[in-house]
């Protein structure tokens, strides 16, 4: 099961994990861009609203009985970003993020659970936003929710582990869309992209798939409970001078 996998980083998850033979079911409100992708890849694509109980509940049960079974679940679901509320401290958008990013984990995890056998895998998908600050990428709902996410992470490996039943997550940054125009396509962007990210480029939608296969994978059959940085480096980077030394070069 990938949430919100019609699309952007979900979908490059759909697609790695069906490259390495899994029966992918996409689970997103966005019939035709789901089904269009689940074609492609040789998955199913299953419509249910995740910010209600019964909507999850849909979820698993379509999932079973297209699938036969649920071996991994990627929790990528989140609200779209509202850059209009930046800067805003109210409690709007709040319930949003709170329902679809942490209210909906749970609840599949729950409607699920009976069903997971030793060996399953659970991988959220959270942001550096839950570890640091960019005021001014995403509003305070994004960033709490996130954090609130890394630590349900933990919770739920804590709570899942003598099931047999791994939890983790990974906490993408910098990421190019696979569709329109990307973020290393403004001069100014990639500038600093080059003079800050370790590795020298934005990431991609696969280069997430690729996490979540590791960790949904046996190759990671020892490692639970963690959320695992995906950001070419930056997050190691002194960002000051990196970024001073970008406006320096321009």
């Amino acid at each position: 099961m990938v949430t919100g996998g019609a699309q952007g980083i979900g979908a490059g998850i759909a697609t790695v994990l069906a490259e390495y033979g899994a029966k992918v079911a996409i689970i997103d409100v966005q019939d035709e861009k789901a089904s269009e992708h689940a074609v492609a890849i040789g998955g199913v694509a299953i419509s249910a609203d995740l910010m209600t109980q019964s909507g999850c509940q849909q979820a698993v049960d379509d999932t079973l009985a297209a699938c036969g079974g649920i071996d991994i679940i990627v929790n990528n679901a989140a609200p779209g970003r509202n850059r209009s509320l930046l800067y805003d401290i109210g409690d709007i958008d709040w319930n949003a993020h709170a329902d679809l990013v942490i209210n909906a984990v749970t609840r599949l995890v729950d409607a699920a659970r009976p069903h997971l056998n030793p060996g399953a895998a659970i991988v959220n998908v959270s942001s550096v936003a839950g570890q640091t600050v960019m005021v001014d990428h995403c509003n305070w709902p994004y960033h709490v929710s996130k954090a609130g996410l890394d630590q349900l992470t933990r919770y739920l490996a804590c709570l899942l582990g003598p099931s047999g039943i791994r939890v983790n997550g990974v906490a993408p940054t910098l990421v190019d869309r696979d569709v329109g125009r990307k973020l290393s396509d403004d001069a100014d962007a990639n500038r600093v992209i080059k003079a800050t990210v370790p590795l020298g480029r934005a990431g991609s939608a696969r280069d997430i798939g690729n996490a979540v296969a590791f960790l949904s994978s046996d190759a990671a059959s020892y490692i639970t409970g963690q959320v695992l940085t995906v950001d070419g480096g930056i997050g190691v980077r002194e960002i000051f001078g990196a970024g001073l030394s970008a406006l320096i070069r321009e």
